[in-house]
């Protein structure tokens, strides 16, 4: 009887070749034809030959394999490397653009009191302003609403921020919109006393995973309360309601607004839209997919000047706002 290291050189016999690294070879001269007259030696030989070009064979594959896998190491490696402190090494959890670079600016709202912190976030050359805004709390330390993607730039602002008025405390996720809790997670490990706070009704795709599964750090994290009774002691300046989580076919839409007592700012995510002539400020540092829309046609050429950004800011925001029209309420100002 034939052992299995036989059967299969046969099998290669039947096919015509074997693959030996990256050369087809006959396989007339690697496999010993058995009659009824070779004696038990000579088949014993055979097989150990067999058995010896298949242990060959397997560990060239092997070899392969572990070459194509340093391969691909070595490519995530530089693929989430932050050479430059708009870098972002971990975009491809969500690949959207501007992909690995995310420029951020920093802005002060109220002196000493509130800051803004911009990033964009989009598909292809449809980008917008992504906003995080960060509130100095009434007995010191720092109340973050909606956090952006944690590059080295934004931290280093961040630590800025938190030498002259104290450590970062609360960090709200106000929504369940991927391009949001996407980078709040990610986010919230980098500052490990704050206590974290998601809206209700998160959601994973295409399994519903439980929030630590989703990045968020287990222990310190917590579903925004109901009301104001049941809120931290340090957030008596604020007012805030929640809205959903409301389920549809379409997906899912739930949103908490904040009310700043102090500085009478309403902080939301998505429930208000305020689009302004005026080309957000992001976009002096990369206006191409102003550019990009601008053109009239395909091949069209157009210069980078005020107004050919307006035109083309004006045309992101047209495209954007029409993925749901029938949702919209426009209010003249």
């Amino acid at each position: 009887m034939k052992t299995a290291s036989s059967f299969i050189a046969l099998l290669a016999a039947a096919l015509g070749i074997v693959t030996e690294g990256f050369q087809s070879i006959p396989v007339a001269s690697n496999i010993r034809t058995f009659t009824s007259s070779s004696s038990p030696l000579q088949s014993s030989t055979a097989d150990n030959n067999n058995d010896a070009l298949i242990k060959t064979e397997v560990s060239r594959r092997q070899t392969f394999e572990l070459a194509f896998a340093a391969i691909g190491l070595t490519t995530t490696f530089a693929g989430t490397r932050e050479n430059t402190p708009q870098d972002y090494g971990l975009w491809g959890i969500l690949p959207v653009g501007p992909y690995k670079r995310k420029k951020t600016i920093m802005e002060s709202i109220v002196d000493d009191t509130m800051w803004t912190f911009d990033q964009k976030f989009g598909i292809l050359n449809v980008q917008v302003p992504l906003r995080m805004t960060v509130i100095k709390l009434p007995d010191g330390g720092l109340f973050v609403y909606d956090p952006i993607a944690a590059t080295p730039e934004l931290l280093g602002m961040m630590t800025e921020l938190e030498k002259l008025h104290g450590p970062v405390k609360h960090i709200v996720l106000g929504s369940v919109a991927i391009e949001h809790k996407t980078y709040a997670g990610v986010f919230a490990q980098k500052f490990p006393t704050a206590q974290v706070w998601t809206q209700p009704g998160q959601y994973a795709f295409p399994s519903n995973l439980p929030i630590p599964f989703l990045g968020f750090p287990a222990g310190r994290t917590n579903v925004i309360p109901a009301n104001a009774a049941d809120a931290p002691a340090d957030w008596k300046d604020f007012e805030f309601r929640t809205l959903g989580p409301l389920i549809s076919k379409d997906g899912a839409f739930g949103e908490t607004v904040f009310f700043h007592k102090p500085t009478k700012t309403l902080l939301v995510t998505d429930t208000v839209v305020e689009v302004t002539k005026e080309v957000p400020k992001i976009f002096e540092d990369d206006p191409k997919p102003l550019l990009y829309h601008a053109r009239t046609t395909v091949t069209e050429v157009v210069e980078d000047t005020p107004e050919i950004r307006e035109r083309g800011w004006r045309r992101v925001v047209l495209f954007g706002l029409f993925f749901t029209p029938g949702s919209l309420m426009i209010k003249d100002t």
